[in-house]
């Protein structure tokens, strides 16, 4: 089991810093939305099976780091709503 958390953590920061990048190409938004889309399941799925199983004990885990990193495409479609509606 310890292993099995250990590679969805890998993955979540992976595929979280990979939907962040991917935000700042050109038309890469949506690519973004859907690797965060992916990368908040996967997560979510770190942080249940941690929290289940007690394996990690620290406050700041991969899990929070990949869910923040997968979150950055929503934050900047709702940025860029509000600076369009407030202009």
């Amino acid at each position: 089991m310890k292993q099995t958390v250990r590679i969805l953590g890998i993955s979540s920061l992976s595929i979280g810093t990979l939907a962040t990048l991917v935000c700042f190409f050109p038309y890469g938004i949506f690519i973004g939305l859907m690797l965060g889309f992916i990368g908040m399941i996967t997560s979510t799925i770190y942080i249940f099976l941690d929290m289940k199983h007690e394996i990690n004990t620290k406050k700041i885990t991969p899990g929070l780091i990949g869910m923040f990193l997968s979150s950055v495409p929503v934050l900047i479609v709702l940025a860029i709503t509000i600076i369009k509606k407030l202009s």
